[in-house]
């Protein structure tokens, strides 16, 4: 019951709303609590996999655990005590570089020449004086002389001397805050890392018995794409911090190592990171070089590295370790930093793909899945038919000639253009799709089907030039005994649509020497008849687009049977997914030889009628001959 309410709430789209409205103000009140939690979780998942290699190699899990924090703390205390002690040589150095910043905006603000930011600012100035002045019955009043006879009082401000507890608090507050929350942080981590197989099985429990596989797969894949991406996140920021302190000591400027480091670090920071490693040694290199050359090469060395890891390796490799795209990561970024400031730009990209994976797993949070997804989740056909509805010829047309590249040519009607007519002829029963959108569909359908005609495939010619090993002597003995062309003949049982997929079908069955005339519009059925009678095909293929059509294929059937008891009789029910078992057992009992779904099993089942494989006597253990077994033909 508790599961079937939980289920219910989560397809509820109000509900769910009102759920997701109440976790956000739940996560904004209690961000002081919830801030350090996720820091905590985010680095044990940084801190996870080298815990796990020292626990395949014999070492106690707590031990493990200790060693790798003693490490990551020992490596960054190395980090910052480099950093500092640069920093503080940059901090006194600072002074000798006043006199080439002096000479550098002096030529670049020309003294003796105000400019015209600065003659606004004065005209403002002088505007707001006059306003300022007081008058009296609009004439001004000169105060001057009044001003001059007033003696001023001086103003004594009695500032009170803080005592030595205010003065300690002032000084040691924030660093005391920052060592406690930082202390926080340590102690979770080490207990996450300590008892993450008791956490596993707690988060299992809570959501019961019934969901063990959902919840395992889902904490296996947020831990691996968060591991991941944490760990090629780190691996191409040191590169590029490398690169920057490499670049910068060619240059010439001071401090790369410093510049390198800080490049690396604040990278980590999303987007503004960036720009923030960037600004820094620029700085300093218009402060420190007389010239401008130096300052331009800072300028292209990170333009280029910038733009190498923006424009190819980042949303490809972000994007393949984390499964969530560029757009989904910025769009999260803006939203985790409304919600948590800097700490929730810095944590936007591992909650994201928390959310994604959810999403994945959770049937009622699948729009989480299909908004930050890396791709959309679009089969074949829905995006050939999106284009055509949108009424996109040239990418329609585009799409199927890439697709071309591959998949053979029975795939691509089976996959796309098949499904996409029934999709229209759905859309068309329930009046959401016009006539003329209808009528674009066929016509460019019909173009690309037709353009294809002709067009050698090389699938179907190895079929009908080389067999299969095994079976060359016996195919070598039906196309010699075959007629050089065999006569099928397609009845369009409603519309446009069963044109269009029994021309698909002639393409697929012309190099094996078939020939299919197509047969549309032809009367009421006994006219349909006549004409089959008169014309005597080895085969007669019936084809109708669902949902419409049955009816009308069910009673051309038994005219067909009632008239022709030994003739062929394939119906095509093109694309049938839900209830082709039971359109296929109506067909069949009024006498089709075969229901088929796809124009691949069409052609196999024409192939085995046209050319039938010789019949061995069915014997028993004995040798006593049996009768043979009539197949129930199934659905594609």
């Amino acid at each position: 019951m508790a599961n079937a309410r939980k289920s219910s709430t989560l397809n509820d789209p109000f509900k769910l709303t009102i759920l997701i409205f109440a976790i956000i103000a739940f996560m904004y009140f209690t961000a002081e609590v919830l801030k350090p939690l996720a820091l905590s979780i985010l680095l044990s998942f940084a801190l996870a996999p080298p815990v796990r290699r020292l626990v395949r190699l014999g070492l106690p899990r707590s031990a493990a655990v200790v060693l790798t924090v003693v490490l990551a703390l020992g490596l960054l205390g190395g980090l910052g005590y480099v950093v500092g002690e640069q920093l503080a040589t940059l901090a006194n150095k600072l002074p000798d570089y006043q006199e080439n910043i002096e000479k550098k905006l002096s030529s670049l603000m020309k003294p003796g020449r105000q400019s015209a930011a600065k003659r606004l600012t004065t005209m403002s100035d002088r505007v707001m004086a006059k306003l300022d002045k007081p008058t009296a019955s609009g004439v001004d009043v000169d105060t001057s002389s009044a001003e001059k006879a007033v003696p001023k009082i001086p103003r004594v401000i009695v500032v009170a001397e803080p005592s030595f507890q205010e003065r300690l608090r002032s000084t040691t507050g924030p660093y005391l805050e920052f060592l406690g929350v930082g202390s926080f942080v340590l102690i979770l981590v080490l207990f996450i890392l300590m008892g993450q197989e008791d956490l596993r099985d707690r988060i299992v429990s809570l959501f019961g018995n019934r969901q063990v596989s959902l919840t395992t797969r889902t904490t296996e894949e947020i831990g691996q794409r968060i591991s991941r991406y944490l760990a090629t996140f780190a691996l191409m920021n040191s590169a590029f911090g490398l690169v920057i302190g490499v670049g910068l000591a060619l240059i010439g400027v001071p401090y790369a190592v410093l510049w390198g480091c800080l490049a690396a670090l604040t990278r980590f920071i999303p987007y503004v990171g960036p720009a923030v490693a960037f600004i820094l040694p620029l700085v300093f290199s218009f402060a420190y070089f007389p010239g401008w050359f130096e300052p331009l090469l800072v300028v292209a060395l990170f333009a280029l590295l910038e733009t190498l890891l923006n424009s190819f390796l980042e949303p490809i490799i972000y994007g393949k370790t984390t499964g969530v795209s560029a757009l989904g990561l910025l769009v999260a970024a803006m939203f985790w930093t409304w919600l948590w400031g800097t700490l929730g730009l810095l944590l936007s990209t591992p909650l994201t793909v928390c959310l994604a994976v959810i999403g994945k797993y959770v049937p009622g949070l699948r729009f989480f899945a299909t908004m930050l997804g890396e791709e959309a989740e679009l089969d074949p056909h829905v995006r050939f038919y999106q284009r055509l509805v949108s009424l996109d010829r040239q990418g329609a047309v585009e799409f199927v000639e890439e697709a071309q590249k591959k998949w053979p040519r029975a795939e691509i009607f089976d996959r796309i253009l098949v499904p996409t007519l029934m999709l229209a002829e759905r859309d068309a029963v329930r009046d959401d799709l016009e006539e003329r959108v209808q009528a674009f569909i066929w016509q460019v359908i019909g173009e690309i089907v037709d353009n294809l005609e002709g067009v050698p495939e090389l699938t179907l010619q190895s079929m009908a030039s080389a067999p299969a090993t095994g079976e060359s002597s016996d195919a070598a003995a039906k196309e010699a005994s075959a007629p050089t062309t065999i006569e099928l003949m397609g009845l369009a049982v409603v519309d446009t649509s069963d044109v269009l997929v029994l021309k698909m079908l002639a393409q697929l069955i012309a190099p094996l020497g078939c020939h299919l005339e197509i047969v549309a519009d032809a009367g009421s059925p006994l006219q349909v008849v006549e004409q089959v009678t008169e014309r005597n095909p080895e085969v007669v293929v019936l084809s109708h687009v669902p949902p419409e059509g049955l009816a009308q294929s069910r009673y051309l059937v038994s005219r067909l049977r009632a008239q022709l008891s030994t003739l062929p009789i394939v119906v095509g029910r093109w694309g049938e997914t839900g209830g082709a078992a039971a359109a296929a057992e109506r067909l069949t009992n009024v006498g089709a030889t075969h229901v088929v779904f796809t124009l691949a099993d069409a052609r196999d089942r024409i192939l085995a009628k046209v050319f039938p494989a010789p019949e061995e006597p069915l014997t028993s253990a004995g040798g006593t001959p049996l009768k043979a077994a009539v197949a129930v033909p199934t659905p594609a």
